[in-house]
């Protein structure tokens, strides 16, 4: 850390610097707004031409003031790191945060407040580098333009909590900044600007304990980055939980990635809060080739008419919704494999969280796109097929449709990875050797599917066991506890079906609600460009009730 020596500068008019590793004496810290073409940098910091520049005399007071409080050192940012090493320079940015953490007192300097102007109105309080200057730094003094003491944090914290949204305990340092989730952390630079795209998230780094390297011409990838960065250092799914602003592009798109374009994105999380701790969390998150491999809990959430919904659990909550978690709304678009989703819980546009009273749910491994696929065409075999997303990564698809009564069980479809709850579907993407699929209904009756291609066209096979059989009840134990493990084929699974059944039944006598039923299905083809590029098979299931005087009653299609 390169400190100027106060005494010397306000002495002789000369700036002197000290380097110190390791231990450092005690020093003042200057925080402010730069000024276009009036700042003195490290290479002109004691040409003469300098000593005319406005940012001199910042550079002046603030090693008055230091030497007034006992300090001999002072550190200012224009001129105390030497901007020409892009190492120094990363190095600088790394520790600002700390350095300001342990400085003696950070002194603000105000050049838009005059007498009789609004606190708030400073630019200082928009401007992303000083955000982590008002939340680092215990002991502050606030100066106005004429560098008149307006006050200090402390006797100013009722204006400091109404101008930004930081807890003031935070700002108290009652409270460690890790007390707040990544979500709340990022809320509180919504509306800042800074001169350069990738400072916005290069001046976050210290305020999300966040070490990584400067790439100044990498544009908004930088936010990309820190976000990356900040998922490898913790589990955080608050991180996950921001809402694209009304004006966004991002809410013309019917799905997105899970990764905010913005740091604006987060301007709604500043009341969000964690219920959970990061280390002790059983959830695990990587960023992958492909997005984000999650190990987190995903739900399905019945929305009566407008059908089900994926959503993802965040572990986080908001005030007025204490008891419901926050979610995220998905859409699956292949095996285990989810981008953003819209939600279904208002009309309208917006990709925004949906609070739910957790249930049933089920620890999954997904990955998490981050960015939309580019829908190029794979084969002429998808020219005709549209360029949607859903029908692009799937090939094949088996819609499966029940009686209203008639449910499957809850998280017992497998392969789990190729079956899609919000189209009650198994599908098959391109290239595919596990097209089967099983489910066990409320009945206790298994249903297995297979489906491949025959030269050139395709055979669609199913059946429905009892599964008070012990033999049944076995094979769809090893189906749910080995096949989607050990990535079973299609051609394993029906070898596996005909050493307990020679032929495919398509009903089965079983009991709903204690009541004897038959309950049987059929199978039609039918295309759907909206849901696969390839073909379609309807499996349509109805029921026959079983009553005293031999009559009978039959529900279904």
């Amino acid at each position: 850390m390169r400190l100027i020596e106060a005494r010397i500068l306000v002495e002789t008019q000369c700036i002197s610097f000290v380097e110190f590793y390791g231990d450092k004496p005690r020093y003042a810290i200057l925080s402010h707004t730069w000024e276009s073409h009036q700042e003195v940098t490290y290479q002109d910091c004691n040409l003469e031409s300098s000593k005319l520049k406005t940012g001199y005399e910042k550079i002046r007071k603030t090693c008055e003031l230091a030497l007034g409080d006992g300090l001999d050192y002072a550190w200012i940012d224009t001129c105390c790191i030497d901007k020409s090493s892009s190492a120094e320079l990363t190095e600088a940015i790394n520790s600002m945060f700390l350095w300001y953490q342990e400085a003696s007192v950070c002194y603000v300097y105000l050049v838009d407040k005059f007498e009789g102007s609004t606190l708030g109105d400073c630019r200082w309080f928009s401007r992303g580098w000083t955000l982590q200057e008002l939340i680092a730094p215990k002991f502050m003094t606030f100066f106005n333009n004429s560098w008149d003491c307006i006050g200090s944090k402390n006797s100013l914290m009722s204006q400091l909590t109404v101008i930004t949204p930081i807890d003031p305990d935070i700002l108290r340092h009652n409270a460690p900044i890790s007390s707040a989730c990544i979500a709340k952390r990022l809320s509180w630079a919504a509306g800042r600007k800074t001169t350069r795209v990738e400072d916005m998230a290069y001046c976050l780094l210290g305020i999300c304990n966040i070490h990584m390297p400067m790439l100044y011409g990498e544009g908004k990838t930088a936010f990309r980055r820190l976000q990356e960065e900040i998922i490898r250092s913790t589990y955080d799914l608050s991180l996950l939980a921001w809402t694209p602003p009304v004006s966004s592009d991002v809410l013309e798109e019917e799905y997105c990635g899970f990764l905010a374009e913005s740091v604006n994105h987060f301007a709604s999380c500043s009341e969000m809060y964690s219920v959970t701790d990061s280390l002790m969390d059983e959830g695990e998150i990587s960023v992958s080739n492909k997005g984000l491999r999650l190990m987190a809990r995903v739900c399905v959430l019945d929305y009566s008419d407008q059908g089900y919904r994926y959503v993802l659990k965040l572990d986080c909550m908001a005030p007025g919704f204490e008891g419901d978690f926050l979610t995220i709304p998905m859409r699956k678009v292949g095996p285990n494999t989810f981008v953003r989703a819209h939600s279904r819980g208002e009309s309208g546009y917006s990709f925004h969280l949906e609070t739910a009273s957790w249930g049933e749910s089920a620890f999954y491994t997904v990955t998490l796109l981050t960015a939309m696929p580019s829908l190029t065409v794979r084969s002429p075999l998808s020219v005709a097929r549209g360029s949607d997303l859903i029908s692009y990564s799937r090939f094949t698809l088996v819609s499966i449709e029940l009686p209203p009564d008639i449910s499957i069980i809850y998280a017992v479809e497998t392969p789990v990875k190729f079956w899609d709850a919000e189209d009650r579907a198994f599908f098959g993407p391109h290239g595919s050797y596990q097209n089967w699929g099983a489910f066990v209904l409320e009945t206790n009756t298994l249903f297995i599917c297979f489906w491949h291609k025959e030269d050139i066209e395709w055979t669609f096979k199913a059946s429905l066991l009892d599964m008070s059989r012990p033999e049944v009840y076995n094979l769809w134990k090893d189906l749910f506890l080995s096949a989607e493990q050990l990535g079973y084929q299609q051609m394993i699974v029906q070898y596996m079906l005909n050493n307990i059944e020679d032929e495919m039944e398509s009903s089965v006598e079983t009991h709903l609600k204690n009541k004897k039923i038959a309950l049987s299905f059929k199978v039609w083809r039918a295309e759907s460009q909206n849901l696969c590029s390839g073909p379609r098979w309807r499996v349509v299931f109805s029921r026959t009730s079983f009553v005293r005087d031999s009559s009978s009653e039959s529900e279904g299609e």
